[in-house]
């Protein structure tokens, strides 16, 4: 048992420091603890006996915290933290998870996978409400108020959490006549003739890096057409104005299809990773570790790793 007070002891008297610090005064964290000031002060002197150290410089104008009286406070809030996420963790057991979820994803993946992935998380979550933001840019989202992001081509910041969600495949992709009209290449070289789709959206689109068994390769025609969208240099490339590198969830179903034919599918192009990154939260909301757990889930499944580009089609 005394053991047990003793612990209960050292609680009160990291509190009482706690209060001290945050509020700059002995007056100010007993009016926040509802005691004495004489009561807080004698308890933090006691905090100081017990770690053989002192916490506070004290002067008549100000209170300033010691390097010890730094590293005690930040696992102070440490605990605090924690405390208050197992309070919301008992809170919301057995609780319907509600609310609004913000989550920002670029604009051409959301088009091809976020529709089906909203249905259902809705459907496993009917009490959320989400509200989804298509961007080619960045957002901030600590600054423009989002939960949560997937993102790729960038580094996830070091402030935020970074959840791996898969890698994106890109493909080298032709219409059918242009093959037939030009023939399908057998090497990288082989493309040094065909005219080429760019994204201008990117500084070096071309040429095309590729890789296999180990060696690299470089492919480039001549750029026939630039443009900075990837729905408009599908349509090019449907109307067989020339070679596309593009992701493979954009044109997964046309080479399924045969609209379009995988050029040298014996060759790698880098992988895009995929993140989903949230700001890092204590306690993370509920709603935000929903939408969290089933992103990562939904994009494990073999429907979306086919689109992805990790299930190959019909090439050429």
């Amino acid at each position: 048992m005394e053991t047990i007070t003793s612990a209960g002891q050292q609680m009160q008297w990291a509190i009482a420091f706690a209060a001290v610090a945050e509020h700059g005064s002995f007056t100010a964290a007993a009016t926040a603890l509802a005691c004495s000031k004489a009561l807080v002060s004698k308890q933090v002197a006691q905090l100081e006996t017990l770690l053989g150290t002192q916490l506070l410089f004290r002067s008549t104008r100000k209170l300033s915290l010691t390097e010890s009286g730094r590293l005690y406070l930040e696992h102070c809030r440490h605990w605090q933290a924690g405390l208050s996420a197992a309070r919301q963790a008992v809170a919301e057991l057995g609780q319907e998870i509600a609310g609004t979820v913000r989550l920002t994803v670029p604009t051409s993946f959301g088009g091809v996978f976020m529709a089906d992935a909203l249905i259902a998380l809705r459907e496993r979550h009917p009490g959320l409400q989400i509200e989804l933001d298509l961007s080619r840019e960045a957002r901030d989202l600590e600054a423009d108020g989002f939960d949560a992001a997937i993102r790729s081509h960038l580094p996830p910041p070091e402030r935020l959490v970074a959840k791996p969600l898969a890698m994106a495949q890109d493909w080298l992709v032709a219409a059918p006549a242009l093959v037939d009209r030009l023939g399908p290449p057998q090497q990288p070289a082989d493309l040094a003739a065909w005219p080429c789709l760019a994204n201008s959206f990117f500084r070096q689109d071309l040429p095309w890096p590729l890789s296999r068994d180990s060696q690299l390769f470089s492919a480039s025609g001549h750029a026939a057409l630039r443009a900075n969208d990837y729905q408009l240099l599908r349509n090019l490339a449907l109307a067989a104005a020339g070679a596309l590198r593009i992701p493979a969830y954009l044109v997964s179903p046309d080479v399924a299809a045969g609209r379009l034919l995988r050029l040298l599918p014996d060759y790698a192009l880098p992988a895009q990773p995929l993140y989903l990154i949230y700001p890092q939260r204590l306690p993370q909301p509920a709603k935000v570790r929903a939408l969290v757990d089933f992103l990562v889930d939904w994009f494990i499944q073999p429907q979306q790793a086919a689109l992805l580009g990790h299930a190959i089609k019909k090439e050429y």
